[in-house]
């Protein structure tokens, strides 16, 4: 038996992004399929019932709150190595790609891309001049260091000079709530979300590697050539504000849970136009829906599609916008077409899952209990 410590610093209730839902997800499998070891999972925040995993994962608390620059440091090298001290921690699980340069402990971390490297300029200075210095060491500080996509894990390698033979993937993968829905179940969400009309839909941080520009535009385009369905926009500003007032766009804010998939498995698409991604979540997760996706062919997009996507576009180019509008009336015009992008999209969820996802973390945790 061995007592593992998990970086729970990004799961917050009700707000779980990218990587908390990918720590969430991960942590209460690992720790449910491992009853023979204890689990500490440390947070800058107070205990939450969200995160009770069981009797053998207790939740504790460290100061300061890590929310800045340079309280990350305080915490993963002070905070986090007199943690894994006190509770005689074997290995140190972090997530959200951060380590600790002040223990001895072996760190199993997860880097799930690296935009912080090629567009600096979205995110705010001092966090990109952060990123930018510390997550090198990080890298290189692990003891076992995963990422989410092959291509992260090229880039990685080659922006680090890591060799990619030794890091990891571990994918992300759908909640078990993305299904398929009922036409009246659909019905009833369109009902709610558009006033009944149909509609195209985004998911993700209101952010500028988003690409909302380009995605307002592509539906400008699908409207002006005679389109009738909406655009629902789900999710919420992160430094700056992204909504604007444009006929038919619907700005929901945050949906989560239940609420997020059914608006996922009611759209007509998703349409996902990334500039940069790691991996691109909402694309596994319209699949699962059985929902088409239309989606930018730029860094991790094109692996996580697998060939299913209905239609792949660079949004860089400059007929972007009416290269989208063509794929939207596509899967309207066409059932065959719109069929055929389903069952690609059932299929190619069906490759992920979250059980999968946590067994392969698990391994590079157990390496570490037993390197030899």
């Amino acid at each position: 038996m061995a007592t593992l410590a998990l970086n729970g610093r990004l799961l917050i209730p009700g707000r779980l992004e990218g990587i908390g839902g990918f720590a969430d997800a991960c942590f209460r499998r690992m720790v449910a399929a491992h009853p023979e070891h204890d689990f500490v999972l440390l947070r800058d925040r107070s205990p939450s019932p969200a995160f009770d995993y069981g009797p053998r994962c207790r939740q504790v608390q460290l100061w300061p709150p890590a929310r800045r620059p340079w309280l990350y440091d305080l915490w993963f090298d002070f905070a986090v190595p007199w943690a894994l001290r006190r509770y005689g921690a074997a290995v140190f699980v972090s997530p959200d790609g951060f380590a600790s340069r002040r223990t001895q402990v072996p760190q199993t971390v997860v880097i799930h891309d690296l935009n912080f490297l090629h567009r600096p300029a979205w995110l705010p200075a001092r966090e990109a001049r952060h990123y930018a210095a510390r997550f090198p060491v990080y890298a290189r500080t692990a003891a076992a260091l995963l990422t989410v996509s092959e291509f992260s894990r090229a880039d990685l390698a080659a922006r680090f000079g890591l060799e990619a033979a030794q890091i990891g993937v571990v994918p992300n993968a759908p909640g078990p709530q993305f299904v398929p829905q009922t036409a009246a179940a659909a019905a009833s969400t369109r009902s709610r979300l558009t006033g009944g009309r149909p509609y195209y839909l985004f998911v993700g941080s209101l952010h500028p590697r988003k690409n909302l520009d380009g995605l307002l535009a592509a539906f400008a385009a699908y409207r002006a050539r005679g389109g009738a369905a909406d655009l629902v926009v789900v999710g919420e500003a992160m430094w700056a504000e992204e909504r604007r007032a444009l006929d038919g766009v619907r700005w929901v804010g945050r949906l989560g849970g239940e609420a997020l998939a059914a608006a996922v498995a009611a759209a007509e698409a998703l349409v996902f136009l990334p500039f940069f991604e790691g991996f691109g979540v909402p694309v596994i997760e319209a699949f699962a829906c059985g929902t088409p996706v239309i989606a930018s062919s730029l860094t991790a997009v094109p692996e996580v599609c697998g060939g299913a996507a209905a239609a792949l576009v660079d949004p860089t180019a400059s007929d972007a916008a009416g290269q989208v509008a063509d794929a939207m009336f596509h899967l309207e015009r066409d059932p065959a077409h719109r069929a055929a992008a389903v069952e690609a999209g059932l299929k190619r969820a069906a490759e992920f899952s979250w059980d999968r996802s946590a067994a392969l973390l698990w391994e590079a945790v157990e390496a570490q209990l037993d390197p030899e």
